[in-house]
């Protein structure tokens, strides 16, 4: 028989510590696209808590922000490609990313914050604007038509939608276009996420300067929109309309957000800034009593208003006006304001105290713009309840800042 001691299971290996490392990019320092991407994650989002509590401590009396460190630095989180059109030596188009401060064009073969998916097509819309020889548009001389390319995402569900920015005026060469990037998508290899390319758009740029985006849109081969699935949801995104870049906004924005705001049962809310419906429809889905959605842009509402019947919910209506001058419910239970970078500003800080909601949740995507609107807010009967800061835009400078305010008794 034998007596010796039975063996011991060796003890599981400790996963890798991986919140140190910084991921490799050929193109860093010299490609404006990221900034603090040879910094471990861990350092980053302290340095970012440290500016904006020493920028917000006059408002927060003494709180914390709130945070998340992720196990790892992110990557390939990026869901939207938006690349200039620059003029080589040789007169063909170039593709990419702007250097930092500067206009000159770096082309981009590889990135560590873009789906990787999108990166290869937007090389491979680049190789489609060189075959067709399309001339890049030139702000200061004002020849040339094309302005850039872009692509965006729903990552919950694979489709991707491209589209080509130019100047108005003939553009004989569009379907042809659309078609070659609609099959050079398919030679694209697929990766753990399968991807689709569901439409190609010509995006028609009124300005005359580097802006890139589209006043309005026109559908080249397929759709002219992508159907997100999130939360339970759809989303239906056209062209023209605001959605969050990053991948995992479900979890790392509307959750912890929405939560900040209690139960919601019951209440009447006003979804200031309310894009396409990303915090509004998950409010109306959580129990709200009715939902009012304030939207100027008209892309937005329009989805907006689909999404609201795609997703069977009759409470939510949508108001298509400048959310300063909008005409809605006064006295609101909730309010959620998710402005530009350059915040509420006076007209929308006034509308707001004139609203008088009950809670206020601001989603901010620039400190300094939330704390200028934050003086008079708090001096008209508001106290910050909740703050979180939302890391949305890794291994770059700029902030997603929620706060909860609370109108005084």
């Amino acid at each position: 028989m034998d007596r010796r001691p039975p063996r011991s299971k060796p003890a599981p290996a400790a996963p890798p510590d991986r919140s140190n490392e910084t991921p490799h990019c050929p193109h860093f320092g010299t490609c404006g696209g990221c900034s603090l991407l040879d910094q471990p994650i861990a350092w980053q989002l302290q340095d970012k808590i440290t500016a904006a509590e020493r920028l917000l401590a006059p408002h927060l009396g003494g709180q914390r922000i709130a945070f998340e460190t992720p196990e790892h630095a992110p990557r390939h989180f990026r869901t939207r490609l938006l690349y200039p059109v620059r003029s080589e030596r040789d007169g063909m188009p170039i593709v990419g990313i702007y250097e930092f401060r500067s206009h000159h064009v770096v082309k981009i073969d590889e990135c560590r914050t873009q789906d990787v998916w999108l990166t290869e097509l937007g090389k491979a819309m680049g190789a489609v604007l060189r075959k067709l020889r399309l001339d890049p548009y030139v702000p200061g001389r004002k020849t040339g038509y094309v302005k850039g390319i872009q692509a965006r995402l729903a990552g919950g569900s694979g489709e991707v939608m491209a589209g080509i920015i130019t100047r108005p005026g003939a553009f004989p060469q569009a379907q042809e276009f659309a078609t070659a990037v609609m099959e050079a998508a398919k030679a694209i290899p697929q990766g753990r996420w399968p991807r689709q390319l569901v439409g190609v758009v010509h995006g028609i740029s009124e300005r005359d300067d580097e802006f890139l985006l589209g006043d309005r849109h026109m559908p080249l081969r397929g759709r002219d929109h992508v159907v997100d699935r999130r939360d339970g949801m759809t989303f239906k995104v056209s062209a023209g309309s605001f959605y969050q870049v990053h991948t995992a906004a479900h979890t790392l924005l509307y959750r912890p957000a929405i939560a900040m705001c209690g139960l919601v049962r019951g209440k009447r809310v006003v979804d200031g800034y309310g894009g396409v419906g990303g915090f509004g429809l998950r409010l109306a889905r959580a129990g709200a009593l009715d939902v009012t959605i304030v939207e100027e842009n008209e892309s937005s509402c329009r989805d907006a208003e689909h999404n609201a019947k795609a997703n069977e919910l009759p409470n939510v209506k949508v108001v298509a006006q400048p959310f300063a001058h909008a005409k809605f419910e006064a006295k609101p239970d909730l309010m959620v304001v998710d402005p530009p970078r350059s915040g509420l500003g006076e007209a929308g800080v006034a509308r707001v105290l004139k609203a008088a909601p009950t809670q206020l949740l601001y989603v901010a995507c620039e400190a300094e713009s939330l704390a200028r609107d934050l003086g008079p807010l708090l001096h008209n009967g508001y106290q910050l309840t909740a703050a979180r800061l939302c890391d949305l835009f890794p291994h770059t400078e700029h902030v997603e800042l929620v706060v909860m305010l609370e109108r005084k008794a």
